[in-house]
């Protein structure tokens, strides 16, 4: 294959340790006659590990047209189709209607959080992701309450999802390397927290009002609940019940204090 530049604009920075590839397609844990989703494949290093396993297809969603063009010359596998195109502007549903898609990617770091957050919102049709980011990113996604790292990716991705760091890659993996480590960070839609607890959601449980109070709640880390609930107005919660909450902090709250001040704030 001829050099291939990279380009800053695009946050490409390419993984070619065979060993962590192989590690990540298999981390995929890909199941026979399954439809993958690739983020960002760049020349298809990660991509030739992943049809090395029994899915039926392989969709990758690639910007650069430079890497779209040694795709579709160097990869002839027909369960292999690359659409050259933003996946942050792509409708899943359209994809596989009949069956949860299983993702994977190496993440530019500068549109980590808008990604993290469509898998979320999308998670129905979507059983798992796998995916390399910033290790700062994977930190805060797997953060416990009360360290610095927990905050809004923590409470939203921890409800929505079961999430596990799986292991830590080195800047010196990537040509060219970036300024901090990666981590690859594994998400199970089909695990939230409810199926986790055994428990239902609340009767009037959304994503969207549920993500709005959490991040109402941390809108002001330092400042306690009571402060940052404010900005909620009269949710017509029960005084009694929220009183205990008031004085403390969000970053106190596990997700399943979260959910239960949800069921207080919105009866």
């Amino acid at each position: 294959m001829q050099r291939f530049e990279t380009k800053k604009s695009l946050g490409q920075h390419f993984l070619f340790d065979e060993n962590i590839l192989r590690r990540i397609a298999d981390a995929c844990d890909v199941r026979e006659g399954e439809s993958v989703i690739e983020i960002g494949p760049g020349t298809g290093a990660l991509t030739r590990h992943l049809l090395h396993h029994p899915l039926s297809r392989l969709i990758a969603f690639e910007l650069d047209d430079r890497a779209v063009d040694v795709l579709e010359r160097e990869i002839a596998d027909p369960r292999f189709e690359v659409v050259h195109t933003d996946f942050l502007k792509t409708d899943l549903q359209n994809i596989a209607p009949e069956a949860r898609l299983n993702v994977v990617g190496n993440i530019p770091y500068y549109i980590t959080s808008p990604i993290v957050f469509k898998l979320l919102e999308e998670r129905t049709i979507i059983r798992s992701a796998t995916l390399l980011v910033q290790l700062e990113v994977g930190e805060r996604l797997v953060a416990v309450p009360r360290t610095k790292q927990y905050g809004i990716p923590s409470v939203i991705s921890q409800c929505f999802a079961d999430v596990k760091m799986l292991f830590k890659v080195k800047a010196g993996a990537f040509r060219p390397p970036p300024n901090v480590d990666s981590a690859v960070v594994r998400l199970d839609f089909t695990n939230d927290y409810f199926a986790r607890s055994n428990i239902p959601p609340p009767a009037n449980f959304t994503d969207k009002q549920f993500s709005r109070m959490v991040r109402t709640l941390f809108s002001m880390r330092r400042k306690t609940i009571k402060n940052n609930l404010k900005a909620l107005g009269d949710t017509g919660a029960d005084a009694a019940a929220l009183e205990p909450y008031l004085p403390k902090r969000a970053e106190e709250l596990d997700v399943a204090e979260m959910v239960k001040l949800y069921s207080i704030l919105y009866p």
